[in-house]
């Protein structure tokens, strides 16, 4: 064959092997790189878990420390001796600690320590960058996206301790550090009234130097070290910041080059085994290809897995979030987006009732019927544990009110379980969008206000949201706000309204009744801050405030007993009779001339508590009425089951007093039950002269009402005893 054939020939097949070996080369080089990357992807990502589950752990450490109630009175009388001991040393020598702050309810340092001289003013240098994890402690639901722990601890009166701890890595002092702010509350020992807000205690452990060390050598890390944010690392390196997105360092080490390793391995059969490497190379990618696919797939599963509620294979709360927000950012085309939410009433008593898999299988139904009323282009959602949500773009008002009728049609139909007919009761309420709200928050947000609304409403009836409703919300966060200063400030004002005998003439007692005027709204109805404040837990500082200056302004009149109300939360709540018992020792007032005055719901809530709670008072010799008898349920049981000395007609029994035939007759017979069971009779809202003639001659024994006076602040109630006192000796 001639040479230049022969080059021919040759030059193609060699242009092939050349080719191939490249190809192979390249395609080494490229699985190198992969593999490279994979394992750094794999140490950065090792390293982020490490420390998010180091603070974890110090957080869960410290817990034993700060859920102590010895710990628990020394910090708040600010005891920096046992502090000193039992926080400084211990948790510096013992546990390794190289920081340790206490911190008073306004966020204010009151003892620090550190293992090198430092002073209590040293908190200021790296408070400022910890306000963030402060209020994630006091506020959790303000920063959700920070990994806190709420632990709840049960105490011995029946409430609830929450312990809060979060962890996160800071830079300290120009140092990487683990920093754990933890509340600092009570165990289940004796009843402890625990402060607002409760003091924090703030750990620092420097995390550059054992913790690096024992993280290198746990996973294989070489040379692992800190340096400064911003020094040039190469690519083995991994930066870590803080939750609020502050730098906190860079960790660096000897990158791992498993790809590199693998070519030197295989390099020496190349030239011998060109086929072999090629087929090998043919394997590899297409195995390469399958694990690809294979991780896709299982990222695609575990995307869908946290956007979709296992129970009920419906779109979760972040898969709502979703959807709410692709439809509203339409900005193309904008249609109105219907966001209907159904809240299944007392589904926790479903539970009580029938058992988990009963309401579990409720849930399951509810999706199912749900689904079935879905309009085109519709989602349903399980919004929350027992809230489902339902998208319906392109409706107009009128249909949107129409399907949310529907749906509580739907679902007042009974649900067979296992042969048991559980019914349930929903509350429907509904938001328009982008009408009612730009983004999905909004929205939710007041579809939950409308769905509110329905819960509170008499008729069982879907609510539209109406922007009055975020009026109210925001009216009500401002009354509460203003409240809270006012009970701070001593603002909160009493009144009393005397309780005089049949004549009219003799005062017999005062009640003492809360008053409230803000400087900005205005006198604020006892019937409106009452309430709010029982709904807030602000009623066991006004009752007790209420008390006390009851108490003291009563001891300037002689012979009047003064009665004071007390509210179904202060007596399952609190310990009412260890406050009065307090309060007389206190002031030295004669405890038969207070009285506790208690309305049927208190007997509602608890039975066994109230009865205890009453015999208590009445060992003290303090007396106890049963006010606004008559608007409450099973009356006649508490009659005689309960003990009261007195008994108080409520004022809409009286509007018919001496008019026959049937206001009267019920009135004269709660009097006579009265005078049957020993109690003295006490007729509220007393108007008017024929009825306090009535009143008189069907044997009632004190009255009160506007016809004698309304709540008069002390210094007029003074005067008004004085001058019922002179009357009285001039007519004797």
């Amino acid at each position: 064959m001639p040479k230049r054939t022969t080059a021919f020939v040759t030059f193609p097949i060699v242009a092939l092997g050349a080719a191939s070996i490249l190809a192979v080369l390249i395609s080494l080089l490229i699985g190198a790189r992969e593999a490279d990357d994979t394992a750094l992807q794999r140490q950065r990502d090792t390293i982020e878990h490490a420390i998010d589950q180091h603070g974890l752990s110090l957080a869960r450490e410290l817990r034993v420390q700060t859920v102590w109630s010895e710990a628990f009175e020394q910090t708040r009388h600010k005891d920096t001796g046992w502090m000193r001991t039992f926080y400084g040393k211990y948790l510096s020598d013992l546990l390794g600690y190289d920081q340790i702050y206490v911190l008073a309810g306004n966020d204010a340092p009151v003892f620090g320590y550190a293992a090198a001289a430092r002073a209590d003013s040293d908190y200021g240098a790296i408070g400022a960058g910890l306000t963030d994890l402060l209020q994630a402690v006091r506020h959790p639901h303000l920063k959700p996206h920070y990994d806190v722990v709420v632990t709840d601890i049960a105490m011995p009166d029946g409430t609830v301790q929450h312990h809060v701890a979060v962890a996160d890595a800071r830079s300290i002092d120009g140092k990487p550090a683990t920093v754990i702010v933890s509340t600092i509350v009570p165990d289940a020992g004796k009843p402890i009234a625990t402060p607002d807000p409760p003091m924090l205690l703030v750990a620092v452990e420097d995390i550059d130097k054992g913790f690096t060390k024992r993280l290198g050598e746990n996973f294989g890390f070489r040379e692992l070290h800190w340096v400064a944010t911003g020094t040039p690392a190469g690519d083995s390196s991994e930066a870590v910041k803080s939750d609020d997105g502050a730098p906190v360092g860079t960790l660096v080490w000897r990158k791992d080059q498993p790809g590199l390793q693998f070519i030197r391995h295989v390099a020496p059969g190349l030239g011998a085994a060109l086929l072999l490497i090629g087929a090998l190379t043919w394997f590899l990618v297409v195995w390469g290809k399958r694990k690809a696919r294979q991780i896709l797939q299982s990222e695609e599963h575990a995307t869908t897995a946290a956007r979709t509620d296992q129970l009920t294979d419906l779109p979760n709360r972040t898969g709502l979030h979703e959807e709410i927000a692709g439809l509203l950012e339409d900005r193309q085309r904008p249609v109105p987006v219907s966001l209907i939410m159904v809240d299944i009433d007392q589904f926790k008593a479903i539970n009580d009732a029938f058992g988990a898999a009963t309401g579990d299988a409720v849930l399951i139904g509810t999706a199912k019927r749900l689904r079935n009323l879905l309009p085109p282009g519709g989602i349903v959602a399980r919004s929350d544990g027992d809230s489902f949500v339902m998208l319906a773009p392109r409706l107009t008002e009128a249909a949107t009110s129409e399907l949310a009728s529907d749906i509580m049609t739907a679902l007042a139909e009974p649900f067979d379980v296992g042969g048991a007919s559980v019914i349930v009761a929903v509350s429907v309420g509904y938001a328009i969008g982008p009408r009612d709200g730009a983004t999905g928050d909004e929205l939710l947000r007041r579809a939950e206000l409308a769905v509110d609304k329905a819960k509170g409403a008499i008729t069982e009836t879907a609510v539209a949201f109406a922007p009055e409703m975020d009026a109210e919300i925001t009216y009500r966060h401002m009354l509460e706000m203003a409240l809270r200063d006012a009970i701070a400030g001593g603002a909160i004002d009493v009144f009393y309204q005397p309780l005089v005998d049949v004549s009219g003439k003799r005062v017999l007692g005062v009640e003492a009744l809360a008053r409230w005027t803000d400087a900005t709204l205005g006198p604020i109805s006892p019937d409106i801050f009452i309430p709010l404040a029982e709904e807030t837990g602000l009623i066991q500082s006004i009752g007790e405030h209420v008390l006390d200056r009851a108490i003291r302004d009563a001891k300037a009149w002689s012979g009047i007993s003064v009665a004071v109300n007390v509210s179904a939360s202060q007596i399952h709540h609190g310990d009412v009779v260890e406050v009065v018992r307090q309060a007389l020792e206190a002031s030295q007032f004669p405890a038969e001339r207070l009285e506790i005055e208690i309305t049927e719901s208190v007997l509602l809530a608890d039975e066994k508590r109230a009865n205890e709670q009453m015999r208590g008072l009445q060992a003290l010799g303090v007396k106890v009425a049963l006010d606004d008898f008559g608007t409450g349920y099973s009356s006649l049981q508490y009659l005689r089951r309960f003990g009261f000395d007195k008994l108080k007609i409520d004022r809409s029994f009286l509007d018919g007093a001496g008019e026959p035939p049937e206001s009267s007759v019920i009135l004269a017979s709660i009097i006579r039950l009265g005078q049957d069971l020993d109690l003295t009779i006490v007729a509220e809202g007393v108007e008017t002269r024929e009825q306090q003639r009535w009143l008189q001659a069907a044997g009632c024994d004190q009255l009160q009402g506007y016809l004698f006076s309304r709540p008069l602040p002390v210094a007029q109630m003074t005067e008004f005893i004085a001058s019922r006192q002179i009357a009285s000796a001039v007519a004797s």
